[in-house]
C-alpha cells in the first residue's frame, strides 16, 4: 500500500483481483505516512480475511432484490450472481481509529446504487446499506 496525502486524506488505488479499489483514510494529518500505511494495511488485510462473511449474505441480498427491487419483466437474480458482485470492491473509506465503509460494485443490480458494509471502531459490524 502506497498511501499519498491528498487534500486532507491519505489515498491509494489498490489492485484487487485485477480491478482498482479506491482506498481513502481520513483522520491523520499530513506527515504521518508510515502510520497511515500501517493502519491502512491492517484494515485492508482484515477486509480480505473476512470477505466470506459478506458473501454469506448473498442469499438475503438476492431475495431482497427479487422481492423489493426487481422491475417488471426483469429476471430474478441468484445468490451466485450476487456473490460475483460482492467479489468486486469499488472503494473503502476509513476513519483513523474509527470505522470504515466498504462499497461493492452492485450498480447493475440496484439501479446505480452500491451495497455498503459499515464497520465501526474495533471492527464491529454496524450494518449493510444501499447507497
Amino acid at each position: 500500500m502506497d498511501l499519498k496525502y491528498v487534500k486532507g486524506s491519505y489515498m491509494d488505488e489498490i489492485m484487487c483481483e485485477g480491478k482498482p479499489v479506491l482506498f481513502m483514510l481520513e483522520g491523520l494529518e499530513e506527515g504521518r505516512d508510515e502510520e497511515a500505511r500501517r493502519y491502512g494495511e491492517h484494515v485492508w488485510e482484515w477486509i480480505l480475511a473476512h470477505r466470506s462473511r459478506v458473501m454469506a449474505h448473498a442469499p438475503l441480498i438476492a431475495n431482497f432484490k427479487n422481492k423489493k427491487w426487481r422491475a417488471d419483466g426483469e429476471p430474478e437474480v441468484s445468490a451466485e450472481e450476487i456473490c460475483g458482485y460482492l467479489q468486486r470492491i469499488n472503494s473503502v473509506y476509513v476513519t483513523y481509529n474509527g470505522g470504515f465503509d466498504i462499497f461493492f460494485d452492485t450498480n447493475n443490480v440496484f439501479e446505480e446504487r452500491s451495497i455498503v458494509v459499515s464497520m465501526g471502531k474495533n471492527f464491529v459490524f454496524k450494518g449493510v446499506k444501499l447507497l
